[in-house]
């Protein structure tokens, strides 16, 4: 859509809802009234009052959690901390990971003492396999902000474990709508897997729009010639993450390239059948690695790009001088911000949906269909309070701390127009663009850790700030705006198309709770371990065919038929249209 029509369709959207700001959900999987918006007692005590209050007659309690992942606590200063432990009566001590997360999940589990929460994150096969959460079945309906917000997906939830009880829940994708026909102008902007590049790689050749590996890799060539240093520093056209579990920066890329989603290690061949295929070792993996040579070969890949662990990776994205890399941009989105603060908004990406053939691929832009069930966090065997970790959670979903933690203190923060618009300055939105005050003011912290409101309040607001319409039109970065004018897009998100939902969880959360004694699991980890110890020597290799034929043969010598069958199987058991 062009910029023009865009700001036309805004600005009628905002007058529907001055009229109509009142509607309510009709959507048949979303239809429960927003969590806050009940009356029932929150507590399964009795104690509790509305969800918006501390719980009577509780006394103050502290809750730790760990985090299997990245990340920094807020100060006890934090306003919107403050404001939380008022409301509730509970203080959390983060602890986020530090190092090798194998290591420190696997010291966890063989003390057998766990903190209150655990953040799973891609941790959670382990955890889960090693009976660390406790089972949360008798408690989820006696609070009446998290049941409806989980009831609709219960069977999603029940599936992760070999016992169908639930132990994980879900933190993102539970999207409430009003069903007015404006919903999808509040959808989040796209942080999946693609092609990120950078924005003046795109200007400095007039805003031109790659569509295959051949046209991305001719690009990044011509650029890196006419700038082979970036502020003083060596130009990387190409980064190639392969730390870790984050490996899926060098292994995912060929199932997107023939038109998949975001699957892992699989392709689905037939979404009717659920018929899917391993392609690590099919000639189109072949063609992207061969491609990844021949850049190698013309010095677009640094060698170094394959020994960096994840900390340095961040950081020489955080310098601006990676020209694109294949991720997913919640995984990079801590460099990226980096250069947001420094104002070096030429330098941050957008994300291309490159294929074979040159057509339009969604990649993972998917309508959401709710939770997947396995991708959140649990209440852990060793929690002092289950009871009151629940409430607390229970709270969490009513609409004012929500509000708290994603838009901040009314006033402060954000403005609300005579129309009932919630609205930030230019001030307040620098703010929150700036990633050290939003840890010492902001809620987000708490908030992207826990069970959480996606999509619209009942008042026609964003949950969050940022996906609010007129928001992200008016206080869009100046840079943004000539930008995107240039494509007649409106966000990053538009520089790809959108799919429907299959109705099936992506198949690595499959993999990601496989009993580690499952037969099928072993298979799938000599497969992962066979590609993170092969592939960066074959895209480095002097000889490609040589190298590839060996990986290959390897390939073959694993039972990989046999992961495929207990895919199909397990699909078509999670299928839930």
């Amino acid at each position: 859509m062009k910029i023009k029509k865009a700001i036309a369709l805004i600005l009628s959207f905002v007058f529907i809802l001055c009229l109509f700001g009142a509607c309510t959900s009709n959507s048949p999987a979303d239809s429960a009234a927003s969590p806050g918006q009940n009356d029932t007692p929150s507590s399964n005590d009795g104690d509790s009052g509305d969800g918006d209050t501390p719980p009577a007659g509780k006394d103050p309690i502290t809750f730790t959690m760990f985090v299997a992942g990245p990340g920094e606590a807020p100060p006890e200063t934090n306003k919107i901390v403050k404001k939380i432990q008022e409301l509730t009566g509970v203080t959390i001590e983060f602890e986020f990971l530090v190092g090798d997360m194998e290591q420190k999940v696997g010291t966890m589990i063989f003390g057998g003492e766990y903190p209150d929460f655990i953040g799973a994150g891609n941790a959670r096969g382990q955890f889960l396999n090693a009976g660390s959460f406790a089972a949360l079945d008798e408690y989820l309906p006696n609070y009446p902000n998290l049941w409806s917000h989980f009831s609709p997906y219960e069977k999603r939830l029940r599936n992760v474990s070999e016992d169908g009880k639930i132990y994980i829940l879900d933190i993102w994708g539970r999207q409430y709508r009003l069903e007015d026909g404006e919903d999808d102008l509040y959808e989040a902007d796209y942080n999946g897997p693609a092609f990120w590049i950078q924005k003046d790689v795109l200007a400095w050749d007039n805003y031109s729009y790659p569509k295959t590996l051949e046209e991305l890799f001719d690009l990044l060539e011509r650029y890196y010639a006419a700038f082979p240093t970036i502020d003083g520093q060596p130009t990387l056209p190409f980064e190639i993450l392969s730390d870790g579990w984050r490996s899926f920066c060098l292994k995912n890329a060929p199932q997107h390239l023939v038109g998949g989603r975001n699957e892992g290690d699989v392709v689905m061949k037939d979404y009717n059948t659920f018929e899917v295929e391993i392609y690590q070792n099919k000639d189109y993996a072949k063609d992207y690695y061969k491609t990844l040579n021949e850049a190698y070969k013309k010095g677009l890949i640094n060698p170094e790009t394959f020994t960096r662990l994840f900390d340095q990776y961040l950081n020489v994205l955080s310098t601006g001088r990676v020209l694109c890399m294949f991720d997913q941009q919640w995984n990079f989105q801590d460099g990226e911000n980096v250069l947001v603060g420094e104002n070096k908004l030429e330098r941050t990406y957008v994300p291309l949906g490159i294929s074979y053939s040159g057509e339009p691929v969604a990649y993972n832009r998917v309508r959401s269909n709710g939770i997947v069930g396995g991708n959140g966090m649990g209440i852990s065997v060793s929690c002092k309070d289950i009871p009151r970790a629940m409430e607390f959670m229970e709270q969490l979903l009513s609409e004012e701390i929500q509000t708290l933690m994603y838009w901040g203190i009314e006033g402060e923060d954000y403005y609300v127009t005579e129309d009932g618009r919630y609205r930030r300055t230019p001030e307040q939105k620098a703010n929150f663009d700036n990633p050290d005050w939003r840890l010492a003011n902001a809620g987000m912290v708490i908030g992207d850790q826990f069970p959480k409101l996606e999509g619209r309040f009942p008042n026609g607001n964003a949950v969050n700030a940022g996906n609010q319409p007129e928001e992200r039109l008016e206080n869009q970065f100046d840079y943004d705006k000539e930008f995107y004018s240039h494509y007649g897009f409106f966000s990053k998100s538009d520089f790809l198309p959108t799919m429907a939902n299959p109705n099936y969880p992506e198949i690595w959360s499959i993999f990601s709770t496989m009993p580690d004694d499952d037969p099928t699991k072993i298979v799938f980890t000599q497969l992962t371990e066979l590609q993170d110890r092969y592939l960066p020597g074959v895209i480095m290799s002097d000889d490609f065919e040589a190298a590839w034929t060996e990986y290959a043969a390897r390939y073959e010598e694993i039972d990989y038929q046999t992961l495929e069958t207990t895919i199909q199987q397990a699909v078509a058991e999670r299928y839930d249209p």
